[in-house]
């Protein structure tokens, strides 16, 4: 991207300078969208700047083109996905009491247990309009808990389509539970 005159590290650091620009541009312009996203689903104020943090960390991981071209639609795919995975873990969680949380000292209330059950029906429409082979590939990921290169020896595709996959997923997933929230 950028070239010098032939020292790679006045390079590489202008490169760095760069990314973090880009980085701050897309931090500056979504971050605030995302904790107005999660306002209205999340009561701990800190536990939104937590997973918005998190949304960026793993934008940052991604070697995803669809992250790339279209930070702001994936960061939103993250935070929703993140959001599904709470929802998980407080599933798996509970107790035989669905309403008692398992520390046993706070009680969901009845709107909380409502929006978790909205939510997790919502995910499940989402997950089950995805094309058969992105669903296929997503479900390996997600709820197998398989690596890209493992999917993709399974599945006998490339890394990058797996890739392709996962990401496609996250976006109609976040299309979908978008527009039946909003």
């Amino acid at each position: 991207m950028f070239r010098g005159n032939g020292d790679d590290g006045i390079c590489a650091r202008a490169s760095a300078r760069y990314e973090d620009r880009q980085f701050e541009a897309v931090y500056r312009r979504e971050a605030p969208k995302l904790l107005s996203f999660l306002k209205r689903r999340i009561w701990l104020e800190e536990d939104r700047h937590d997973l918005v943090q998190e949304a960026f960390t793993r934008l940052v991981a991604s070697r995803s083109t669809a992250a790339l071209s279209n930070p702001g639609a994936y960061l939103q795919g993250i935070v929703r996905h993140l959001l599904a995975d709470r929802v998980r873990a407080w599933t798996k969680a509970q107790s035989f009491d669905p309403v008692v949380y398992s520390a046993g000292e706070e009680i969901a209330g009845p709107d909380a247990i409502a929006e978790m059950n909205e939510m997790r029906h919502r995910y499940r429409l989402a997950v089950e309009r995805l094309p058969p082979r992105t669903k296929e590939v997503f479900f390996l990921h997600r709820a197998e808990e398989l690596g890209y290169r493992q999917i993709a020896e399974q599945l006998d595709i490339s890394i990058r389509t797996v890739e392709w996959h996962v990401a496609e997923a996250i976006v109609r997933i976040g299309k979908i539970i978008g527009n039946a929230h909003g």
